[in-house]
């Protein structure tokens, strides 16, 4: 980038930070606001700056010998990114997924008719790229991505300091990026090439340490203890980063229970004390009131179920739904119910490798997984095909292999049992003309899938400090799944399922190169195409080809087989399978697989402690 281009940017940014500075209507005017203001401009203008730097450093890049200055640069880049991230991702999280630090892979821009796909970009994709093997082969594509990266910067420049800002914000923006250094941070999400995670989230914890403090001398007395413990925290954070820079022997576990857990909480404290109220600002799906990232509140699930017919979390409802749940009066020959392939004995699964039909010897083409905390999710089916638990039922109701009727029969059937009739009326009376019709009874079927909710684990209660014995084992299995083995990166905390942290909004698929069976010398890829073949024109790309949901990995020691096709009998031959790199690391011919292909290199101990931390996310007999 040309010096020109460069004070071009910074005259324009300068210019643009008059509306930063100035308070938007509605929003409190406090001095201290506007000052953290001007501080995060100048960190953002300082990003800028070693962006552009970056790209001049790529272009001059002429010989491998150059490549460690390229990679210096970067690192230059990133850590200046993580003193501004915990603001720019709460106010630009779409954008900054799509253009600045979202995964290395391709991305279906929603929002631009003209653009089918964004190819991998960002920051991330430069981590990847200037830390792999052979970095100078791909300098050519470097040097367009770092370009590109300077063209969107510029431009988000022009909009995003106009921002508003009260504490409330804040504080949010604060305790998400303490969601986001535990779950993309410390568990090397972040860095795909560099490894450098554990300075980046040292970087991150100084830069909202630095924002906290401007609340000093800025809040009510009530709220000086808060302030206080906060402080503490971070400053206690601060020591465990400077004392702990290996990546594989970072203790995660302590890190959450003595920082990022009671942290959550104080700025919870701190928030209300402060008499700074709680209505929701961003669109997430957070509950912002809740102290504990493993608490059963700290994800809203109303905000995954917020266009239902009905809400979800009405009792009559949820009774209603469990009696559909188990009455076979649903299918067209009486002999299936959800329970036939969601048994509660079996956590809602139901032990085949692929579930049984309406036909005797036949089954379907996937396996049932567990509906335990399916409602926190924004896409179901393993092929992610539907968007809410209603629509997924009506896919089971019409299915020839499974229920095989229509919501008319169904409705005939249910007004003609006066029991069914009054549950009905006593849920959904004045909704509709007709009490009983297919909206009404997805909705009761979805109202009792969404109640299966399981956070009170041997797990969660060692977390949360309500039982004080938990194995070592298991510490040392959390441990590794949130660090060296890398299950952590597509299981992300709390749910351990592909909904994206820090806000939850995204669900996520992943190409593993699943075989057909467990063979690990002549290995078969399933021929399964998993999202490719979902139907969704938007999504129709080669990419999503054997593509399939992150599926929770809560209870999953009680919900064997494994995988989309059951092809896997125990845990063991999972992480076997993972150790190995997935399909490709297998050998398999895959060009898509976003599992990376490396072997992971656990060893044989290190593989049997993160089976027991996986046993220990079980609440057996909880639904029976």
């Amino acid at each position: 980038m040309s010096t020109i281009k460069l004070t071009i940017s910074i005259l324009l940014v300068s210019i643009l930070s008059l509306a930063l500075y100035a308070p938007a209507p509605g929003i409190e005017s406090s001095k201290f606001l506007e000052d953290f203001r001007k501080e995060y401009l100048n960190n953002f203008r300082v990003f800028q700056q070693v962006v552009s730097i970056l790209e001049e450093t790529a272009a001059k890049t002429t010989t491998k010998e150059q490549v460690p200055n390229l990679q210096n640069q970067l690192t230059k880049t990133r850590l200046a990114y993580k003193r501004i991230e915990f603001i720019f991702d709460y106010y630009e999280s779409s954008y900054n997924y799509m253009k600045v630090n979202g995964g290395p892979l391709p991305k279906v821009d929603k929002e631009n008719a003209l653009v089918d796909i964004v190819a991998p970009n960002g920051l991330q994709t430069l981590d990847e790229l200037i830390y792999s093997d052979q970095p100078f082969q791909e300098i050519e594509g470097i040097r367009k991505l770092s370009s590109d990266l300077v063209t969107d910067i510029d431009f988000i420049a022009q909009s995003h300091p106009t921002f508003n800002l009260g504490e409330k914000q804040l504080i949010e923006a604060i305790r998400t990026g303490l969601i986001r250094v535990f779950t993309l941070g410390v568990t090397g999400f972040d860095t795909p090439g560099s490894g450098n995670g554990l300075l980046e989230a040292e970087t991150s914890f100084q830069a909202m340490h630095q924002a906290f403090l401007f609340f000093d001398g800025h809040h009510e007395p009530e709220a000086k203890k808060a302030f206080c413990t906060t402080d503490k925290l971070f400053k206690k954070a601060a020591k465990v980063f400077q004392k702990n820079k290996d990546f594989d022997t970072f203790d995660r576990m302590s890190f959450l229970k003595e920082i990022i857990n009671p942290l959550y909480k104080s700025m919870l404290h701190f928030r209300v004390d402060n008499g700074v109220n709680a209505d929701r600002f961003r669109y997430h799906a957070h509950n912002y009131d809740s102290e504990n990232v493993f608490a059963e509140d700290f994800l809203d699930r109303s905000h995954y179920s917020e266009f239902t017919y009905f809400p979800l979390e009405h009792p009559a409802s949820i009774a209603l739904g469990r009696a559909l749940f188990f009455d076979p009066i649903l299918s067209k020959n009486k002999d299936m119910a959800c329970s036939s392939c969601h048994d509660p004995k079996k956590a809602f699964a139901d032990g085949l490798p692929k579930s049984a039909t309406n036909q005797s010897g036949h089954y379907t083409k996937r396996n049932s997984p567990t509906l335990i905390n399916a409602a926190y999710s924004s896409r179901f089916f393993w092929d992610l095909r539907e968007f809410n638990l209603e629509r997924q039922v009506a896919h089971v109701v019409s299915d020839s292999m499974e229920f095989n009727i229509s919501f008319k029969e169904i409705t005939d059937r249910l007004n003609r049992d006066p029991n069914y009739r009054q549950q009905f009326a006593d849920a959904y009376k004045g909704i509709s003309k007709q009490d009983i019709n297919s909206q009404s009874i997805s909705n009761a079927i979805a109202a009792y899938v969404s109640s299966l909710s399981s956070f009170n684990s041997p797990f969660d209660r060692y977390v949360r400090n309500e039982e004080k014995t938990y194995s070592q084992d298991a510490i040392k299995g959390f441990n590794l799944f949130m660090g060296k083995a890398a299950c952590g990166t597509c299981h992300f905390a709390p749910v351990f399922n592909g909904m994206v942290p820090p806000f939850y909004l995204e669900a996520e698929s992943e190409v593993l190169g699943v075989t057909d069976g467990f063979d690990t010398l002549r290995p078969m890829l399933d021929a399964d195409k998993g999202r490719l073949g979902n139907g969704l024109n938007f999504e129709n790309y080669p990419h999503f080809a054997h593509s399939f949901k992150t599926v929770t990995v809560r209870n999953s020691a009680l919900t064997a087989p494994y995988m989309h096709n059951g092809s896997f009998k125990t845990l063991e031959e999972v992480m076997e399978f993972y150790d190995l790199g997935g399909g490709v690391g297998m050998g398999l011919a895959l060009d898509n697989q976003t599992l990376s292909a490396d072997p992971l290199l656990l060893t044989e101990a290190e593989k049997g402690f993160i089976v027991e931390f996986l046993e220990t996310l079980s609440e057996p007999g909880i639904f029976q």
